[in-house]
């Protein structure tokens, strides 16, 4: 705005100098002419007539001068006028634009408000869900460790029964045989505990490995509402600096229709 000012003062500073400087050539003319008639009246017999006729057509050479001068500032005025309104309408049209466009990244920024939402609700389900798998596989590890620790005591105490059947075999050989029935039968619960274990186990794993992916997907929608939120930062800047432009746009328009109105 305030180069604008500086140019305008310019221009007219230029537009005085040059006024002056075609006034400064008119007077020297005029000087010039009343010197030269000034001449022809000091000799002995001065034409009157002719001096008189070269002074009604120097003042008519001098009206013609100034109706063109008249006329041409009345072309540049008019030329001016018609400059400002092709400005004002092209000032008018990009405020329509910028109006536009503010629309435009107002609806951009309300569906973006939308999908932050939509992510925050995705992001508070997939949350609770780790949650969920998180105090199931609690559970479950509480429960195998369980599990765990009573076959460890009965494979104990069927180790202190074998020995000690083993130790009685020499004395009693029909409860040897009985021994090692049990012991058999025994040992298919135990291999069957073993094999519960390792299903445990392999269980436990799927767990781990759903748990790590939704890990990975709780990690992408952080990432996703950090993009949201840098893309709606900068649709706020972007915005903020938009309506500067619309409030510029307004006030050089102002301007530009008083110094119509004063032209």
């Amino acid at each position: 705005m305030m180069a604008t000012r500086d140019s305008s003062r310019i221009m007219l500073l230029k537009e005085e100098v040059r006024s002056l400087s075609e006034e400064l050539v008119q007077c020297q003319a005029d000087k010039e002419f009343v010197w030269s008639l000034w001449k022809r009246l000091q000799v002995a017999n001065p034409d009157l007539t002719q001096a008189v006729s070269l002074v009604v057509e120097r003042e008519k050479w001098k009206a013609e001068a100034k109706d063109r001068k008249v006329l041409e500032i009345l072309q540049a005025k008019d030329y001016k006028i018609q400059e400002l309104d092709q400005r004002v309408t092209g000032q008018q049209q990009e405020i329509t634009n910028l109006v536009q466009r503010k629309m435009a990244v107002d609806e951009d920024r309300g569906l973006v408000k939308k999908e932050l939402a939509a992510l925050r609700r995705k992001l508070g389900n997939k949350s609770q869900e780790l949650k969920d798998v998180k105090e199931e596989r609690g559970r479950r590890e509480e429960a195998l460790e369980e599990e765990k620790e009573a076959l460890e005591s009965c494979c104990s105490a069927l180790r202190g029964d074998l020995e000690q059947a083993q130790r009685q075999e020499r004395r009693h050989g029909e409860e040897k045989e009985a021994l090692e029935s049990c012991c058999s039968a025994l040992r298919g619960d135990l291999e069957q505990a073993q094999r519960q274990e390792r299903r445990h186990g392999e269980e436990r794993d799927s767990a781990d490995a759903k748990v790590k992916e939704m890990e990975g997907d709780l990690s992408d929608a952080q990432r996703q509402v950090a993009d949201l939120q840098d893309q709606c930062s900068s649709l706020a800047d972007l915005l903020s600096s938009r309506q500067k432009e619309v409030a510029q746009r307004d006030q050089h328009v102002t301007q530009l229709g008083s110094d119509n109105k004063t032209l």
